[in-house]
């Protein structure tokens, strides 16, 4: 166990280990990168990630859940600082600490057996357990690893940034310019702790990637194009996997192929495509059967409403969440990331070239998508795949084409255009700040307007200062803006133990059993944090055929988490709901029995419960149960006459049933639940997760390997042998 004052170290560790080798292999490989560029990128994500690194406190909403039961008795009335970021600590963590409890244990984190009855655990996506940056941090406590994770993501937008924009044909200035824009742009840091920017983060890496196979015939380009699509696909976030492939797409149109350039690109992809597979072949086939799926028929896209175009004077118009005075009627998230920064606005006006007026065509164009305005926005998201993708999340490429342009554009300032642009924008900051002064803006929101009344002064009077003014401006803007959103909380709001779940622990030992907490007592996801089994979740990649059964029993809201509050309802015993917990004041139904009281609440045990697997008719008795690992299970049957065995587990395509005479076929019961027919006689039952997507998605990253491989050391010994 890491004691407290290491963690820290630990965390700067898992951050500079890999940074440090990523930095030395492009070094190596793939051109010019000064270590004077290294060592500021460093320090401008350890800068940014501040606290989180060097302190003891937590960046994520880990006070939100302690609003609630069965915490707030212990913890008292906690007020949350940021509770628009929930998802990280009611789904992200509680992901994250299974998958590494899985590969910890040696085992393939296949299967998650404490949300929704147990569903597959690798199929959700957002798990993203083969993620590079997962991987390259494991060894730090998991608290710490989101953190490193968060930093390599900066890290790698800035290094990449810097090469493709120094590839773009602009000065070192304008190159670390540009690459600050986009890594600490508004959409990247407000998804920091999400999965999504393992994927977004990675949009420069992927555009120089790109451009190298396009321009250069060496192999070392197509190593790096797989590599990248492979950890593009395997980051967790399919959809912004898409949004990527778009922009890279995009910026191929711009280029002038040389011979075999194509050929080159179309290798690549599929190579890392196929090295990744294991990690989004069974995401395919999961969204195939999930609540997402079947949602996703009827949705429809909506428009982003027109007052957001506000924010991109000031991303704050509307408050902010950090500070406790947002006042829109959607998530900070959602809209914000509209803003694109002032300087990196008012420098598009500069567009001359040929190759700036293609960015900014492509940039308006996907804006235009990506907020559903105007028929050409229309037109576009209802063709499919895009009529099913969340086009939102496309503005981390615009982001991206914007700050190409105005890297591109600030080399040689424009003076008339970038003043006039300029100003105007700077006239209309300054009266937003005057019109919302004291209600959603203060202090820290003029420092967009500062930054480009800064950089317009350098710019016009000394135009050749214009790409450090702008880097240095653009900096103090955007940590402004972006730095204190993800609000540093106290750790011992992070997992707590609590008498009444170390008491739930010690009585869920043995025979495989569930749980159940009342209406909003020990969120849904919550409970994998204590490797308690619980029927709720939330996830919108569960199995749909388990929701509609659990809608049911569900208090039927808008929200996503499905609360429980009829205890008795014969769905839970079903599901072999066994423990209940509510809090302090609840007073169960004569049906439970009390097992615990405190001020963390009350714990109850069903009177009866249904067990696991079950003989519905017949004398069949069931022996033990006994679960040997979530993707296993073994039954002990005495059927003197045969039976049809029904039970509560989740039939997830993948299961497997065999017993002494072989393998037994399954019968999906309403279905949800595996069901199976046992010969007469006693015998051991055994049941596998054994998903032959998994399995045989590792036979095609192996084989790709193997290619990869032979193909390199040929090349190597044809190269050897030339020289």
């Amino acid at each position: 166990m890491w004691s407290a004052p290491i963690l820290p170290s630990v965390t700067l560790v898992a951050i500079l280990l890999p940074a440090l080798a990523i930095a030395a292999a492009v070094r190596r490989w793939y051109g010019p990168l000064p270590w004077s560029v290294v060592v500021l990128a460093l320090a401008l994500t350890l800068g940014f990630l501040g606290g989180a690194v060097l302190g003891k406190q937590l960046p994520v909403p880990v006070d939100e859940v302690m609003r609630g039961d069965p915490y707030r008795g212990v913890f008292g009335a906690v007020e949350s600082r940021n509770p628009l970021t929930n998802d990280t600590v009611k789904q992200i963590l509680p992901w994250m600490q299974v998958v590494r409890e899985e590969l910890l244990h040696g085992r393939a984190p296949l299967w998650n057996r404490y949300q929704f009855s147990g569903y597959p655990l690798l199929g959700n996506g957002q798990s993203a357990p083969f993620g590079p940056l997962f991987l390259l941090t494991l060894f730090a406590p998991l608290a710490q690893q989101l953190v490193a994770m968060a930093g390599l993501k900066l890290f790698l937008a800035l290094l990449f940034g810097w090469l493709f924009l120094r590839d773009e044909g602009v000065s070192s200035a304008a190159a670390l310019f540009g690459s600050i824009v986009f890594a600490f742009s508004v959409f990247e840091t407000v998804y920091l702790y999400y999965p999504m920017t393992s994927v977004t983060s990675l949009l420069p890496a992927a555009a120089f990637a790109v451009r190298g196979c396009m321009r250069d015939g060496g192999r070392r380009w197509i190593v790096l194009l797989a590599l990248v699509t492979a950890s593009v696909a395997s980051g967790g976030h399919p959809e912004s996997a898409v949004h990527l492939g778009i922009a890279c797409i995009v910026l191929l149109l711009f280029e002038k192929p040389v011979s075999g350039s194509l050929a080159r690109v179309a290798a690549a992809v599929p190579l890392g495509m196929a090295l990744s597979a294991p990690a989004w072949v069974p995401v395919v086939e999961q969204a195939l059967h999930s609540v997402r799926a079947a949602s996703l028929a009827a949705a429809a896209h909506g428009s982003m409403n027109p007052l957001t175009a506000w924010l991109f004077l000031n991303p704050d118009v509307f408050g902010n969440p950090s500070r406790g005075n947002w006042q829109w009627i959607d998530n900070y998230s959602i809209v914000a990331p509209t803003y694109l920064g002032l300087i990196p606005l008012a420098l598009l006006a500069g567009a001359r070239r040929r190759r700036d007026l293609q960015l900014l065509a492509a940039a308006v164009v996907l804006f235009l998508v990506a907020m559903n305005w105007t028929f050409l926005g229309h037109a576009i998201n209802a063709v499919p795949p895009m009529s099913f993708i969340a086009q939102d999340r496309l503005r981390f490429v615009v982001v991206f084409f914007a700050a190409i342009l105005a890297a591109r554009t600030v080399d040689r300032v424009p003076r008339l255009a970038v003043a006039a642009s300029g100003i105007a924008l700077l006239a209309a900051a300054i009266w937003l700040l005057h019109a919302k002064w004291g209600v959603t803006l203060g202090p820290q929101s003029a420092a967009g307007a500062i930054a480009l009344a800064l950089f317009l002064a350098v710019a016009l009077a000394r135009p050749r200062w214009a790409p450090i003014a702008a880097a240095v401006a653009v900096t103090i803007e955007l940590f402004a803006f972006n730095s204190g959103f993800n609000v540093l909380t106290s750790r011992a709001y992070y997992r707590p133990a609590l008498p009444i779940l170390e008491r739930l622990q010690e009585l869920s030992r043995g025979e495989p059993s569930r749980m159940v907490g009342y209406d909003w007592t020990l969120l849904p996801n919550a409970a994998a944090q204590y490797r308690l089994e619980d029927v709720r979740g939330s996830d919108p990649m569960a199995l749909a055929s388990y929701a509609r059964f659990f809608d049911q029993v569900a208090v039927h809201d808008a929200g996503d988490v499905k609360r429980v509050q009829e205890v008795d309802h014969p769905a839970l015993a079903f599901l072999g709901v066994r423990f209940l917990i509510a809090g302090p004041t609840y007073t169960a139904p004569p049906s439970w029995t009390l097992r615990y009281e405190g001020p963390d609440g009350k714990l109850f045990e069903a009177m009866r419960w249904q067990r696991r697997f079950f003989a519905p008719h017949g004398d069949a008795r069931i022996g033990a149960i006994v679960q040997e690992s979530p993707t296993r299970i073994r039954v002990d049957i005495d059927a003197p006459h045969g039976a049809f065995i029904a039970s509560s587990q989740v039939a997830a395509p993948g299961w497997r049933v065999t017993g002494s005479s072989g393998r037994l076929r399954i019968v999906r019961l309403h279905d949800t639940w595996i069901g199976f027919q046992v010969p007469p006689g006693q015998q051991r039952i055994t049941l596998r997760y054994l998903p032959v997507t998994f399995y045989s998605s590792i036979v095609v990253a192996l084989f790709a390997l193997a290619l990869t491989s032979i193909w390199l050391f040929r090349t190597r010994t044809s190269n050897s042998r030339a020289g």
